[in-house]
């Protein structure tokens, strides 16, 4: 899926110098890493130090329920009563039912694990599961990453004499499932001071409560591990998140763990060099592929195991299952392209939904977050399967997802996730209902649609792009969700360069800006896509780094977003707004807004005949034509008229669809639009 969404809203907060001088006095941290750290709103001396150094981690105990959890497995090992982890098929489930199996198996407890199927099972506890761990001797169930919405399935277990301890991190409903214990820091009445620990953060915080430890001590045994959950589940890397990432990266580094060493090898993830954007773009894909083909226990077994051929037979596994889910997604990807392509008023809604008979279960979550990725708008993908739709979702900052799913339960037979991700299945009949009820929720909830944002830390200027400047932001990481890679604004440079990589997929350029030159690297760009030419004046939006190169620090420059200088934003985000309510038809906008003028269209129209039309979308088009003066939405009208009249065409709406001429020798008279007659009545 080439392309990505258009135009993000750049938000720059304002830096005061004296307090950025202020923090550089009391904490001695160099001005690069403290401007970043002033720009995230962290002020205080000691918080820059925890940022910095970590947080200490919280007694377990805190955790509600975690004293009745805690008796209760107590009384099942000291008995000898059979233990099942149940687990989920995604990274963090893996790495959390792998943790506390590998601890029970350590302490001596009869124990068992257990994940369901992604495709015959779903996620979740099912009644069918319950009944096979009853056959299995199972006293007691202990979930990772899930259970917190299995009411009916842990009152099944009851009925058998199973009890269930659920630990989880995911959004509670109104009532809790009646489980001996429900440890969850996200219940209400949860006293815990961290409320963002993943599922297997929160299956750690069990291990330590067990053990009477505050934890510090097990980070030695464990954190590779949960730090490898933590990163995969995009929760916030801050506080125990934090300490627990920084710990587990230091212990990769060191791991003697088979099949950790294994994972990494065929991942390309250095031992050496061991980051959590390294395990999250190579180990954790793979993991996450075993689930997604259904191979979940090989990734559960390769972070068991202490047989070195066994781990590197498994990694090779786990390896392939990735490159055919890359195959698989790369085809839905496709079929996804084609229905937008015939139906493009699907793209006018300002949530994407999507359904497709046969759609692989395990793939349409990841396949959810590329069109995210392309459209900037939150996306729902179901795969239809006889009478039954199971479908994933991804969103943007600002709009919840289980929240806007939730308001639709009475459809749903299942669901659970995030504000950001969530899952649900519901009747394939039902769908169509669904649809119409979720839309009506937001159109009522959310007047103006949230807008994918690039968040920028600070402004740098070209000449303080150095290695001795730019090292010391190393001290920030490890990065990921709420502690992203800081992004720095390099404005008015000019392209003095365009180089392809080798293989095509990426471009190198040239910048000019004051009295320095420099490369930087954009990558998913190819060179026909790129829409500046040599000598354009632009702004940057730039990721800055330093890595070896033949044995020297070389400034690493990755262009993350640029545009030309003098972009009206605030034009063009509102202008796309209200173009989407016009399409829409339910929200009113404002005619004035809309309605181009007569000198409008000729101004549009004789550019795209001098330039023999325009490749680059619609957003660039405006760039170009109306760097001041007209209104964005008038431009996307006017585009429409043109096409309509017969005088453009374009596929579909999508706003980075190349734009062709079609010749005509005849005069059109625009009065004869229909769309033009609707704007007017």
């Amino acid at each position: 899926m080439e392309g990505t969404v258009g135009i993000k809203e750049w938000i720059l907060p304002e830096q005061d110098p004296a307090q950025l001088a202020l923090l550089r006095a009391q904490t001695g941290l160099p001005a690069l890493p403290c401007a970043v750290l002033c720009a995230r709103g962290c002020h205080d001396p000691e918080q820059a130090r925890e940022m910095i150094e970590g947080a200490g981690l919280a007694d377990p105990r805190l955790l509600v329920d975690m004293d009745r959890a805690v008796e209760r497995i107590r009384r099942a090992m000291e008995e000898g009563e059979r233990i099942a982890v149940y687990g989920d098929y995604d990274c963090d489930g893996i790495t959390s039912t792998a943790l506390l199996t590998s601890y029970f198996q350590s302490v001596g407890a009869d124990c068992i694990y257990y994940i369901p199927s992604r495709e015959k099972e779903g996620y979740g506890m099912n009644k069918g599961a319950v009944d096979f761990l009853h056959t299995q001797k199972v006293g007691l169930i202990v979930t990772v990453d899930n259970g917190i919405s299995s009411h009916e399935e842990i009152a099944h277990a009851g009925t058998l004499g199973i009890d269930v301890v659920v630990t989880d991190h995911h959004t509670p409903r109104d009532t809790l499932p009646a489980a001996v214990a429900v440890v969850n820091p996200h219940r209400a009445d949860c006293p815990s001071t961290f409320k963002y620990l993943a599922g297997v953060g929160v299956a750690f915080k069990l291990i330590c409560a067990l053990e009477e430890a505050d934890g510090e001590e097990l980070l030695e045994y464990y954190s590779d591990i949960v730090a490898l959950g933590t990163i995969a589940d995009v929760v916030s890397l801050t506080g125990e998140n934090r300490t627990i990432v920084k710990h587990g990266l230091a212990h990769l580094a060191l791991t003697e763990r088979p099949g950790l060493l294994a994972l990494m090898e065929v991942s390309g993830v250095s031992q050496d060099a061991v980051t959590s954007e390294g395990l999250a773009f190579g180990a954790i894909p793979r993991i996450n592929a075993a689930g997604r083909m259904d191979r979940v226990d090989d990734a559960v077994e390769l972070l068991l195991t202490d047989d070195v051929p066994y781990a590197q037979e498994l990694a090779v596994s786990i390896n392939a299952y990735n490159e055919e889910r890359k195959k698989i997604e790369a085809r839905m990807i496709e079929e996804i392209d084609g229905i937008l392509r015939e139906n493009e008023g699907i793209l006018s809604q300002r949530v994407l939904i999507l359904a497709g008979a046969g759609w692989h279960h395990g793939i349409v979550g990841i396949a959810a977050a590329k069109v995210l990725e392309k459209y900037g708008k939150p996306t729902i993908l179901f795969s239809i399967d006889g009478e039954t739709a199971r479908g994933s979702g991804r969103s943007i900052q600002g709009f919840s997802l289980i929240g806007a799913i939730s308001a639709c339960a009475e459809y749903l037979t299942q669901y659970g996730g995030h504000t950001l991700a969530a899952g649900l299945s519901l009747p394939a009949d039902k769908l169509e209902a669904f649809t119409a009820q979720l839309l009506a929720y937001v159109d009522a909830h959310y007047p103006v649609m949230p807008v994918p944002v690039c968040r920028i830390d600070c402004v740098v200027h070209p000449e303080n792009l150095r290695v001795e400047a730019v090292e010391p932001l190393a001290l920030l990481e490890p990065f990921g969700q709420d502690n992203k890679p800081p992004l720095f604004l390099i404005r008015s440079l000019r392209i003095d360069g365009i180089y392809p990589t080798t293989d095509k997929k990426h471009i190198r350029v040239r910048l000019f800006g004051g009295t320095e030159s420099f490369y930087a690297v954009y990558f998913r760009m190819s060179e026909e896509r790129f829409p500046y030419i040599t000598g354009d004046v632009v702004d940057v939006v730039a990721a800055c780094s330093v890595s070896e190169w033949g044995g020297k620090p070389q400034l690493s420059v990755k262009i993350k977003d640029l545009r030309l200088t003098g972009v009206p934003q605030e034009s063009v985000l509102l202008g796309r707004e209200w173009y989407s309510r016009f399409l829409d038809g339910k929200i009113a906008c404002p005619v004035n807004s809309l309605f181009p003028e007569r000198e409008d269209f000729a101004l549009l129209y004789r550019y795209l005949r001098t330039a023999g039309g325009f490749r680059y979308g619609v957003e660039e088009l405006f760039f170009r034509v109306f760097p001041s003066g007209m209104e964005y939405a008038k431009m996307l009208v006017a585009l429409d008229v043109l096409e309509e009249m017969g005088l453009i065409a374009r596929r579909g709406r999508e706003e980075q669809a190349p734009i062709r001429l079609v010749p005509t020798q005849s005069k059109v008279n625009m009065d004869n639009s229909k769309i033009l007659m609707k704007l007017k009545s």
